[in-house]
């Protein structure tokens, strides 16, 4: 425990001190961790995702009534989307990449709206791919709302063409590596900090709790072996 009753500013100035003398350990420390992320992160997959959109709307050619409704229960339904019905139907328009239903369904992200449109948004490392699983879903779903609405209000909008990038598999894994590292150095300089700030040593007369009617005779300082002193 600290020779003071309370921790003072003075206490926390010396820990801080302390800290930064000894920051050849705390970076060794945090090579240390470096490495065990990178140990732990070795297998990591580094592939690169790529995510292709379609959006899909209600048009009932003029009819504003009909138009509305359908909207609403495409969106209600847009869950469908990533039923096992529209991706198995998705998945045999794709014979040569050989996704089953489930597959298909875990590469897809559905985004809802209140007004006209949902988006369906699917994600692969192949930038192709992910054009075609998009399409290739969204042709599915607009098929199984005309079969739930008996309507052919719900069409696509705007159909993939293109991929874009949405994950760096490599910068990612750099990353977390170089938490590894950060978390490291937090956690040594921690240790450091703590352990100076609830010392029992004192160095500097600031640090003793003093009455007013006491006065400090002298402080002892700590005997310099290599001097020595």
């Amino acid at each position: 425990m600290n020779i003071n009753e309370d921790i003072r500013f003075e206490d926390f100035i010396i820990s801080f001190k302390t800290v930064w003398r000894k920051k050849v350990v705390c970076i060794a420390g945090a090579l240390l961790m470096f490495a065990i992320g990178i140990i732990l992160t070795w297998n990591t997959d580094v592939s690169n995702y790529y995510s292709s959109t379609v959006s899909i709307y209600s048009n009932s050619y003029g009819n504003v009534a009909e138009s509305y409704s359908v909207t609403e229960v495409m969106n209600s339904y847009a869950d469908v989307v990533k039923s096992s019905k529209v991706c198995e139907r998705a998945a045999s328009s794709l014979p040569q990449y050989g996704f089953s239903a489930a597959e298909i369904a875990d590469l897809l992200k559905v985004s809802a709206s209140d007004k006209v449109a949902i988006t369906i948004e699917a994600s692969y490392i192949d930038p192709i791919v992910a054009e075609d699983v998009a399409n290739a879903v969204a042709e599915s779903f607009v098929i199984e709302m005309r079969n739930i609405t008996g309507s052919n209000a719900v069409q696509i909008l705007d159909s993939a063409s293109n991929s874009k990038r949405t994950y760096n598999g490599f910068v990612n894994l750099w990353k977390k590596r170089v938490i590894f590292f950060a978390a490291g150095f937090v956690l040594v300089a921690g240790v450091i900090f703590v352990r100076e700030l609830f010392s029992n040593k004192a160095r500097l007369a600031e640090q003793f709790a003093v009455d007013e009617n006491d006065f400090i005779l002298g402080i002892i300082p700590e005997a310099d072996s290599k001097n020595g002193k």
